[in-house]
């Protein structure tokens, strides 16, 4: 398991990025069919973004961090921006430096992993089988599109893990 390493004052430099890209074999294909789904994601995301906040709204943990009406309305229309992201094809520093970010972010207001990672558990939930009907006539690409689309995720959960350890460490951006 690779662990949690600052690199010049950065919680994961480019080349590390890089590097965790191609461990994982996210490659430019992947980018692509991820592109290609980008229309279905934004056609999706309002309706995600409704379920999505409804269910955490749920939980007494999740209230605490929505004082009102107007910051549950800021947070989702980030969290869109954030999920639009994930199918926009360009995964370079600055999608890095975005997904980083967050990490910090969540570390710094004390919401804990344990609550980020499973919104991504929800995300899968609510995702999957929108993205699956969506593309069921093309049933040779949609296992390209579902490890494309896995991939990014799963390597987004990592950062967050990253950032999030790495910033409760001290270790920040410079």
């Amino acid at each position: 398991m690779m662990q949690a390493a600052a690199h010049g004052g950065e919680a994961v430099t480019a080349a590390e990025w890089e590097r965790r890209k191609q461990f994982v074999r996210f490659t430019a294909e992947d980018a692509q069919l991820l592109r290609e789904l980008h229309p279905i994601t934004v056609a999706m995301a309002d309706e995600v973004m409704e379920e999505l906040y409804r269910h955490l709204l749920q939980f007494e943990e999740a209230q605490a961090f929505f004082p009102d009406e107007s910051a549950i309305a800021r947070v989702k229309a980030k969290q869109k921006i954030y999920f639009l992201g994930l199918t926009q094809g360009e995964y370079g520093e600055a999608y890095l430096a975005d997904r980083l970010h967050i990490g910090r972010v969540h570390q710094r207001i004390g919401l804990s992993p344990q609550w980020h990672m499973g919104t991504y558990s929800l995300y899968w939930q609510l995702v999957l089988p929108r993205v699956m009907q969506a593309v069921q006539a093309d049933a040779g690409r949609l296992p390209r599109l579902l490890l494309a689309l896995i991939k990014i995720m799963k390597l987004d959960e990592e950062l967050a893990v990253t950032a999030y350890l790495a910033a409760a460490q001290g270790i920040t951006r410079s």
